[in-house]
């Protein structure tokens, strides 16, 4: 079968939701093409010849971005099969399906419901649901391991790098810059917070990588100019004796080759004794997902950390000579504008305004379908109508203030990105923003100076988005 997989948008990092299901369809026999639209151009031609087009909607973006292009190959190839895979196919199965132009959704672990589909529909039967695998309900089936295939997609220059200028990210000089891979050891997460698209599929479910296919993976990435490895685990310490393992085997075969990972802070200081042991095998940066420093609404997204254990998390991994990178949901239903601006006087006081995109100061709570949040905000009166161009519920704050705040942050940050200067700029931004929400809590209006700030290398990649 002629089948197309097209992706729009994977973080700034080549497609594993390419990759990883190409490897799957071709050892099952089929001729597969892969797109990435994130740096390629639709190829109208060879859309007309596929008789199977798979979009991988592994984030909220991309599911946006994905129903539109479905839109598209719909009109160019009436005939053909759309399905949607990967994270967010499962939950908006119903809005997806609505539509008109997607036929089927594959979610969960989708490698093995795409060769399901694949072979039924190459063998003549017409109706999707009823696969194994495909339709509503994720499928967790364990498929073969075979390592991703990456022939035929864009090469790592095209993508985020690993910047090692003061600040890191946008604006890098090219002398400081590396060629990036991007691997999972592990899918789903052992945790439930409340907030996250992970918690209504996986469920507290973890499906580990064969740690020879992570590692094959790896050794190809190398292969193809990667410098540094990002192991894209929604937590690298969810299964901590085997992830220790493969960076000890990735430092042996690649001596020079660094790498990043994302741990709970929970997980921080759980494994504290771990955190040199990862600088040591080639460690630059850690991210891990703070979120709000206010411990009512940490505990309402059942984070399980609070303020204090962010505080102790980056003392200790600051000791260890790592770079520990937050992220931050500082608009939710819960949150103040006082909450705002303790939240950027945290951010100042800590000395991470370079470390902070500045994106992650606007972020507002997503509440896609299935979200564990949509019964809470019904039962707080909190929760608004589902907007269908937006994939997600709309939602009112306990703040009104926080409504205006968010649509300034966010004007503010979207300015700032194009702007040259990246340390000058991340500065600016954060005294706008500062600004901002000083404004909304007193009503006053004047000049933010910013704390000031370290001015060493802060280690991170060259994509600012993380949703």
């Amino acid at each position: 079968m002629r089948i197309f997989l097209a992706s729009t948008y994977e973080l700034g990092h080549q497609p594993l939701g390419l990759a990883s299901p190409a490897a799957a369809l071709r050892a099952a026999g089929h001729e597969v093409r892969c797109l990435d639209l994130a740096v390629e151009r639709l190829p109208g031609a060879a859309l007309t010849e596929a008789e199977l087009v798979g979009i991988s909607v592994p984030m909220h973006t991309a599911a946006r971005l994905g129903l539109a292009l479905a839109a598209r190959v719909r009109a160019l190839n009436p005939g053909a099969h759309i399905v949607l895979y990967g994270l967010y196919a499962s939950s908006l199965h119903t809005q997806l399906l609505g539509r008109g132009v997607v036929d089927s959704v594959v979610g969960g672990e989708y490698e093995p419901g795409l060769v399901r589909l694949a072979g039924a529909l190459a063998a003549g039967e017409t109706a999707a649901e009823g696969i194994d695998g495909v339709g509503a309900d994720p499928s967790f089936a364990r498929g073969a391991q075979i390592v991703p295939d990456r022939r035929g997609l864009p090469p790592l220059h095209r993508y985020a790098r690993l910047s090692l200028a003061p600040g890191g990210g946008e604006g890098s000089h090219e002398g400081d810059l590396r060629l990036a891979g991007y691997v999972e050891a592990s899918r789903g997460c052992a945790h439930l917070c409340r907030h996250c698209p992970i918690t209504p599929i996986y469920g507290g479910r973890l499906r580990v990588a064969a740690m020879e296919t992570a590692l094959a993976d790896i050794d190809q990435l190398v292969a193809m100019g990667a410098r540094h490895i990002t192991f894209g685990d929604p937590d690298f310490f969810n299964a901590v004796p085997r992830s220790l393992a493969i960076t000890e085997e990735m430092r042996r075969r690649h001596a020079d080759v660094t790498f990043d990972a994302t741990v709970k802070v929970e997980h921080l200081l759980e494994h504290a004794d771990l955190l040199p042991r990862l600088r040591e095998l080639g460690g630059l940066f850690l991210t891990s997902a703070f979120e709000s420093t206010n411990d009512a609404v940490l505990a309402r997204l059942d984070k399980g950390h609070t303020r204090a254990d962010m505080e102790r998390a980056l003392t200790l991994v600051r000791d260890t000579g790592l770079a520990l990178r937050p992220t931050w949901l500082p608009f939710t239903p819960w949150a103040t504008a006082e909450d705002f601006l303790e939240l950027l006087e945290f951010v100042e006081r800590w000395g991470l305004v370079e470390s902070v995109q500045p994106v992650q100061l606007a972020l507002r709570l997503l509440v896609p379908p299935g979200s564990v949040l949509v019964e809470a905000l019904e039962a707080d009166g909190l929760l608004g109508e589902y907007d269908e161009d937006g994939l997600t519920y709309t939602w009112r704050g306990v703040d009104p203030r926080t409504e205006t705040l968010q649509a300034e942050v966010a004007a503010i940050v979207e300015s700032a990105a194009h702007e040259h200067g990246r340390r000058q700029s991340t500065l600016a931004t954060f005294a706008a923003v500062k600004r901002a929400a000083y404004r909304a809590v007193t009503g006053v209006d004047g000049a933010m100076e910013v704390v000031s700030q370290p001015s060493a290398v802060v280690p991170g990649l060259t994509e600012a988005w993380f949703c």
